[in-house]
Order: structure tokens, then C-alpha cells, then sequence
């Protein structure tokens, strides 16, 4: 019996131009394996630079209408801290009531951007001098809404009559809500000081980190602006009603 080498079937069959089209493709999946492997390095030795990075002192970003921007990077913070300066014509009554009477509904709606809704947690007390609320905040998909829970304490030196006034997260003073973030991280200040002639200089101080996956880049890149547009724009517009111009509190002493 004669014998006869078997062939393969013809679905077994390889043909010879798909061999080194093969092995192209697995040379082109592993040049790219090795890509993103690298870009991932690359970006994490980025992250911790910026981390690592910062003088953490104020240098001016920019000074516009009236309006001076800073920002501060601090050395182990991925987040950077804003500030403006400006002077303008209020009473510190004014620029106090501008906080206690604006926990509304109605200035969530027309007045903060994006805002969902807000919930007064401790009413504003004289006697502690402070409050809390919790507002809730839309941001752009697919991220979640953030709730801010917010303790504010305000403090005059009975001296110089200027007002300080303390904003920090408190985010255990209620349960948590589904479907959206709490903010955990949230240290900002109000500073109001008389400078004569019916003039007090504001400075509007934001260390804020919104937390989830929303980009800290975002963050840090568009923050100086959105401080300007708040103490330019929105301010004005909580502070010039017919209510704050004539409001005055027993607590809150004017400069003479």
C-alpha cells in the first residue's frame, strides 16, 4: 500500500499574502499597546508635576473693569484657589444681606446658573451669627449634579467694622441623595472692608475642589474668568434691589 501524505482541508488552508498580513496587524496592535501604555505614563508623570508644582502665593491673572483676578497653586493641591478684588459702592448691611436673603428658591432660579433647587438646613441665626443650606447644581453630561451643603459664619471686627464671612462644606449635615455628588471640599471667604468715601473693597476668595470625575483642567483653566463674571456680573444683580439698598441688621455696624 502505497502512502500518501494527507493535505489540509480547504477551509484550514492559509493563504501565503494573509501570513504577513497577520503578522502586520499584530506588530500594528502592539506599537499601539505600547502608545497608550505611554501615554498613560506620560500623563500621570504630568499630573504629579503640576501637583508637585506652585510658588503658593497670589500672582495676579488679569485686571479688568475694576476687577483684579488671582489665582494660587499650592504645592501638593491639584486644584488651583481664585481671587478677586474690586471696590464698589455698598453698605455692609447691603453685602451681608445679599447672604441672608437670597437662600431662596427664587435666587436659585434666577440667579445661579445651573442651579436645581436649594434647601435651607439651619436658618440664619443672630445669635451664632451664621447659617446653612444646601443648594443643588446641574453640570454638562454625563456628569452628575452636584449638592453643596454650605455653613456660612459672619464675623465684624467690632475696630475696623470690616466683615469677614466663612464658607465651608459641611457635607455630613444631611444623608447623601442618589444620582448625584456631594461635595466634600469647599473652603471660601468673603472679605469686606471700608475704605472711606461710601467705597468697600470686596475680596471674594474660592478653594473648591466639586470632586467626582468631573477634570480639575476645567477647573483650573476656566476659574479666574468665572470669579471675574461672578464679581462683575452676578453680584451686582443680587445686591442692587430695593430690599438690600435700605436693609440694616442690629448686628452689623456701619464704618462712621
Amino acid at each position: 500500500m502505497t502512502a500518501t501524505t494527507m493535505q489540509p482541508a480547504a477551509q484550514d488552508a492559509v493563504p501565503e499574502a494573509a501570513a504577513p498580513a497577520a503578522s502586520r496587524s499584530r506588530r500594528v496592535l502592539r506599537a499601539a499597546g505600547y502608545g497608550v501604555a505611554g501615554l498613560v505614563v506620560a500623563f500621570h508623570a504630568a499630573n504629579v508635576l503640576w501637583k508637585m508644582s506652585g510658588s503658593g502665593k497670589w500672582e495676579l491673572e488679569f485686571e479688568r473693569d475694576g476687577v483684579q483676578v488671582y489665582s494660587l497653586k499650592a504645592p501638593g493641591a491639584e486644584n488651583k484657589q481664585f481671587k478677586a478684588v474690586t471696590r464698589a459702592g455698598y453698605t455692609l448691611n447691603q453685602l451681608v444681606g445679599g447672604l441672608i436673603e437670597n437662600a431662596t428658591p427664587q435666587n436659585c432660579r434666577d440667579n445661579i446658573p445651573g442651579c436645581l433647587g436649594m434647601q435651607v438646613v439651619v436658618p440664619w441665626s443672630a445669635k451664632t451669627m451664621s447659617d446653612t443650606v444646601l443648594w443643588r447644581l446641574g453640570l454638562p453630561g454625563p456628569f452628575a449634579p452636584r449638592e453643596m451643603i454650605l455653613r456660612s459664619q459672619v464675623v465684624q471686627d467690632p475696630r475696623t467694622r470690616a466683615v469677614t464671612v466663612n464658607i465651608l462644606a459641611a457635607p455630613n449635615a444631611l444623608p447623601r441623595n442618589p444620582g448625584t455628588v456631594r461635595v466634600t471640599h469647599l473652603q471660601n471667604r468673603w472679605v469686606y472692608k471700608p475704605v472711606g468715601y461710601g467705597k468697600v473693597e470686596i475680596e471674594f476668595l474660592q478653594d473648591i475642589d466639586i470632586g467626582g470625575m468631573f477634570p480639575t483642567i476645567l477647573l483650573n483653566l476656566g476659574g479666574a474668568e468665572q470669579t471675574w463674571q461672578f464679581i462683575h456680573d452676578q453680584l451686582p444683580k443680587l445686591l442692587n434691589t430695593d430690599k438690600l439698598r435700605t436693609i440694616r441688621y442690629d448686628f452689623i455696624k456701619e464704618a462712621a
